[in-house]
């Protein structure tokens, strides 16, 4: 990525870069000096070719004004030309158009064709000045050309100027080396100042990077340290009034917070340890009173359920007997029916049969309220079943009310917990899983209800049954009280059997239709009573299923 070095770096890329603007500035300057210098020589020459050609003007006029002749005039120009000079050894010459100096101070190159002279560089300076008059009329034109006495060629400017009365382009050169050597003298100057300067910039850098990259450092590794969890150590440079001292005080801050996170924690993890306490102390409360309720709930039912069965079981034996003896009777009937014609020879056994009877009857009467009182005590235990499945019922019906009051406690826990955030996550769990407990709880106690129900039908059923047997036992009594009146009314009229024949086989068969019907209701007793055996027994068993989901609720109650 750009820019991903140190600051350190970046300051002295800067430096770098101020030292390159200098040196660019400094190289701009000494461009613009060497310039400057050799536009200024340049005027002066100029000025110094115009002012030669003035002279030469002025002469041609004067040359004229004597009356010389041409060739006389011409001469004389060329001797004022090679006698003008300037500087310490500078001259003026003079071109023809075919390039042959015609004006030299040097005798030796007077009237000698330069026309395809060349400098050490392989210019054509002369062919190039004159062609340089014919075409702008003057300028300037650079080359090499050695000074007198030395041979070396040597930079040299000449500027050239078109002279008309004798077709001629005046020149003069002026040496530029010396330009070069200010030129280099300036650069070693300018280079020895950026050096100095540099030093002292490389310098002053170092110091200021060092005065900004220690303590930001020192501030790095203390954020390191923050960030694993040392909040102990000293922040460095928190007194300085920069920017780094910004930073340090903005570390400080958070260092103040992390301790105020961390003693915010220590405190939230008490509040939660405190209500973890506390909530089971509360489900330990509920799960005990509930168990205290169900349980005494349960051992009623159990105890009804047990008395059911001893109770169907007594009626169960007493259907038995009353049947026995209602067939003992109907037999007797029958040896009655078939005795009538000889009722007037055996009126002694029929006092006896007849003793036998009422007996007999007198038992069945006995019997028949010992039933009824057996039937009305299995009524009341079955009414006291009712109200004990009523309570089971209410039971029920709290524990479905604690359910759902800890399932409405579980979702404001969870609620909390979310606002907690991630402390609060632990707590999250731990109301998720009360929630699934109280949802848990809310089916078993549908389990149960639908048992409760299942109970309550079966009673319903039983006391029906319990109404049908006192019913129909009330019926064999009435039956068995008309059978005594009856053997008593045969007992008074025994005296009278000969001529009551008849009446005594109608009575005959009516006890035989009576002792029937005693018969009868005496196996619906059975069977009744059967039923309410099955459905004790089926009670007991329901009470214990119930006892078992009681105690496995109790057990994940007490386990969350």
């Amino acid at each position: 990525m750009p820019f991903s070095f140190g600051i350190s770096s970046k300051l002295m890329l800067m430096v770098g870069i101020a030292i390159a603007g200098i040196v660019l500035v400094a190289g701009l300057g000494l461009t613009t000096l060497r310039s400057s210098l050799l536009e200024d020589r340049k005027d002066k020459l100029q000025q110094l070719v115009m002012l030669a050609k003035q002279t030469l003007e002025q002469d041609y006029s004067a040359s004229r004004k004597a009356g010389l002749t041409a060739a006389d005039a011409k001469e004389r120009s060329k001797q004022l030309l090679q006698s003008l000079r300037f500087g310490k050894d500078d001259y003026f010459y003079a071109l023809d158009a075919n390039s042959v100096l015609v004006a030299h101070p040097n005798p030796k190159l007077q009237n000698k064709s330069m026309y395809d002279a060349v400098d050490g560089n392989g210019v054509l300076f002369a062919r190039r000045q004159t062609d340089l008059v014919r075409s702008a009329g003057s300028g300037f034109v650079a080359f090499s050309f050695p000074r007198v006495g030395n041979g070396e060629p040597l930079p040299k400017i000449a500027y050239v100027a078109e002279f008309k009365p004798y077709d001629w382009a005046i020149a003069g050169g002026i040496y530029v080396d010396d330009i070069d050597e200010i030129f280099m003298a300036q650069l070693k100057r300018i280079a020895a100042f950026i050096a100095a300067v540099l030093m002292f910039v490389v310098m002053i850098s170092m110091l200021l990077s060092r005065s900004i990259t220690k303590p930001i450092s020192k501030l790095t590794v203390m954020m390191r340290n923050l960030a694993g969890g040392d909040t102990t150590s000293a922040i460095p440079a928190i007194k300085r009034k920069d920017e780094i001292g910004a930073m340090a005080r903005s570390v400080h801050v958070f260092k103040e917070a992390m301790n105020e996170a961390s003693r915010l924690r220590a405190q939230q993890d008490a509040l939660q340890i405190q209500s973890q306490a506390e909530r089971k102390d509360l489900l330990e409360k509920l799960a005990a009173e509930f168990e205290q309720g169900v349980r005494s709930s349960l051992d009623v039912l159990s105890r009804s359920a047990s008395t059911m069965c001893g109770t169907s079981e007594g009626m169960s034996e007493t259907a038995k007997a009353a049947s026995c003896q209602s067939g003992v009777v109907a037999s007797a009937a029958e040896e009655a029916s078939t005795s009538v014609q000889a009722v007037a020879s055996a009126t002694e056994e029929l006092s006896a049969s007849i003793a036998e009877i009422g007996n007999q009857v007198t038992r069945s009467t006995r019997v028949a309220g010992e039933a009824v009182e057996e039937a009305k005590r299995t009524n009341s235990t079955v009414q006291g079943l009712v109200i004990a499945t009523a309570k089971i019922g209410d039971v029920v019906q709290l524990i479905s009310d604690i359910a759902s009051q800890t399932n409405l406690l579980a979702l404001n826990a969870t609620i909390e917990a979310a606002r907690a955030g991630e402390a609060g996550k632990g707590f999250a769990v731990v109301a998720s899983e009360v929630k699934s407990l109280a949802s848990q709880t809310a089916k078993a106690t549908e389990e149960i209800s639908s048992h409760v129900l299942e109970m309550r039908g079966a009673m319903r059923d039983a006391e029906q049954a319990i109404q049908g047997i006192g019913g129909t036992i009330s019926s064999m009594n009435d039956i068995a009280v008309a059978i005594a009146s009856a053997v008593e009314e045969q007992g008074a009229a025994t005296r009278e059997i000969a001529r009551s024949v008849q009446q005594i086989s109608h009575g005959t068969e009516q006890v035989s239709h009576n002792i029937v019907g005693v018969h009868d209701a005496a196996d619906q007793t059975g069977k009744a009573a059967s039923h309410v055996l099955v459905s004790a027994r089926e009670l007991g068993q329901h009470s214990e299923i119930l006892r078992e989901d009681v105690d496995r609720f109790l057990e994940r109650v007490r386990a969350a």
